[in-house]
C-alpha cells in the first residue's frame, strides 16, 4: 500500500471528466447520455473509496474543507453572482438569505417544497465533502467493532436506501447534500473493498472486461442513475449497472497505462494523466462554462452530429484552459 501515484487511476478520472462534459453537451433525453449518466459520476466516488484511509478528524476536516468545501464555495459564487447580475434583480435581504440556502443545501436540482434552488455543478465538491466525512465515521466503526467486509456491505447499502428514501419517497432534501451522501458512501465503500481485497481489474483477464462490459450495457439499459437530481431508477440495479461501468472504466484506464512508453500511443496515455490529475480544475471550468451556448452555436449547427462537434470543441477548450491555468 505505497503512497506512489497510480496513473491508471489518474486516467480513469481523465476519461471520467471528459464524459462528464460530453453528457452535458448531448441532447437530453438520449440513449448516450442515458449511458454515461449510469456510470461516469460513480467513477469518481469509487475511486475516491479506492485511494480513501481512515484519518483523525482534525486532518481530514483540515484537507477536506481546503480541498472540497473552500472550492466548492467559491464554485457556487463564480456560477450565481453572474447569473444574479445579469438578471438585474435588486438585492435585499431574502436575496442574501435565499444566497445562503441554496449554497447550504447544495443540491444540483431545486430543492422540492422549500423553495431553495438548485447551487448547479458545484453539488459534486459538497456531496463530496460529505461523503468523506461519513465513509471515515463508518470506517471507523466498522474498524471499533471488527466487522467483516460482508456485514459491511449490508451496512453500507442499508444506510444507501434510507438516505435515497428520505429524498426520493419523502421529497426531503437534506444540507450539502447528506441525503445522497447516504449512497455514495456505498460506491466509495466499493472501491475501497476492492483495493483492500486485491479484486482490481487485470488487462489480463480480458474476459473479465468483456463481462463487466455486458453486465452494464444491460443493467443501465433497465435502470437509471442521475446522482445530482437523486434519481435511482432501480437501486439494485442502478449500483450494479454504476459499478460494472466503472470496473470497465478502470480496466481500460489499465489498459492504456501499459501504451505510457508507445510514441503516438503515449502521447494520448499522458494526455489523459494530465486530465484526471487536473480533473478537479476541468470540473470547476466547465462549472461555468454553461454561459456559453455549445449546442446552438451557428457553426456548429450546420455541422452533421453537432452533438459530437460540440462536445469535441467544448472539451478541448475546458481542458485547454486548464492546462494553461497549470502551466502559467
Amino acid at each position: 500500500m505505497g503512497s506512489k501515484r497510480l496513473d491508471w487511476i489518474d486516467i480513469a478520472k481523465g476519461i471520467a471528466i471528459i464524459l462528464v462534459i460530453v453528457g452535458h453537451t448531448v441532447p437530453n433525453p438520449s440513449p448516450l447520455r442515458h449511458a454515461i449518466f449510469s456510470f461516469h459520476m460513480p467513477v469518481f466516488f469509487i475511486l475516491a473509496g479506492y485511494t480513501f484511509r481512515p484519518k483523525p478528524w482534525r486532518e481530514l476536516l483540515s484537507g477536506s474543507v481546503s480541498r472540497l468545501l473552500v472550492p466548492y464555495v467559491v464554485l457556487a459564487l463564480a456560477w450565481h453572482v453572474p447569473t444574479f447580475l445579469m438578471s438585474g434583480a435588486p438585492l435585499t435581504g431574502g436575496t442574501l438569505v435565499a444566497g445562503l440556502e441554496t449554497i447550504a443545501f447544495a443540491s444540483g436540482v431545486d430543492v422540492p417544497g422549500l423553495g431553495v434552488t438548485a447551487v448547479g455543478m458545484a453539488w459534486f465538491l459538497a456531496a463530496l465533502f460529505t461523503s468523506r466525512l461519513l465513509f471515515n465515521a463508518l470506517m471507523l466503526l466498522f474498524d471499533a467493532r471488527e466487522l467483516g467486509v460482508v456485514c459491511q456491505g449490508v451496512a453500507c447499502t442499508v444506510i444507501a436506501f434510507c438516505g435515497l428514501s428520505v429524498s426520493r419517497l419523502l421529497g426531503a432534501y437534506l444540507p450539502l447534500d447528506l441525503d445522497l451522501s447516504c449512497y455514495i458512501v456505498l460506491l466509495m465503500w466499493a472501491g475501497h473493498t476492492v483495493r483492500h481485497r486485491g479484486l482490481e481489474p487485470s488487462v489480463d483477464k480480458p474476459l473479465l472486461f468483456i463481462g463487466s462490459g455486458v453486465v452494464w450495457l444491460v443493467f443501465a439499459a433497465l435502470s437509471g442513475l442521475e446522482l445530482s437530481s437523486r434519481r435511482v431508477d432501480g437501486f439494485v440495479l442502478a449500483s450494479i449497472a454504476a459499478l460494472a461501468g466503472s470496473y470497465s472504466v478502470a480496466w481500460v484506464s489499465m489498459a492504456i497505462e501499459k501504451m505510457k512508453g508507445m510514441p503516438i500511443l503515449g502521447a494520448f496515455e499522458r494526455g489523459l494523466v494530465f486530465c484526471g490529475r487536473a480533473s478537479l480544475a476541468i470540473f470547476a471550468i466547465h462549472a461555468v462554462d454553461w454561459f456559453i451556448p455549445w449546442q446552438t452555436m451557428p457553426l456548429l449547427m450546420t455541422l452533421p452530429a453537432s452533438w459530437l462537434f460540440a462536445s469535441i470543441v467544448r472539451s478541448a477548450c475546458d481542458i485547454g484552459l486548464a492546462y494553461v491555468i497549470k502551466k502559467a
